[in-house]
């Protein structure tokens, strides 16, 4: 998730289809500040379901509106 802007802070929750609630993530998750929110869902941590996953974007501290993109690829 991209929205670009470090004055404004996002937060990403990901939800598996079955609901457990894999975590919910800030900008400095990566361990830098740069209004970005980048990481992997690795299978081999158990959690990777078939169906329908939820991803909730919550803007924590936003002053106005942000526009943010978001991409999912499958590896």
């Amino acid at each position: 998730m991209n929205w670009g802007d470090t004055s404004d802070s996002l937060t990403l929750s990901i939800y598996t289809p079955s609901g457990s609630k894999i975590g919910t993530y800030r900008d400095n998750y990566d361990g830098s500040v740069n209004g970005r929110i980048r990481l992997n869902i690795d299978p081999s941590q158990g959690y990777v379901e078939q169906g329908t996953w939820m991803f909730k974007v919550y803007g924590e501290s936003v002053s106005g509106t942000e526009d943010y993109t978001f991409t999912v690829a499958q590896h």
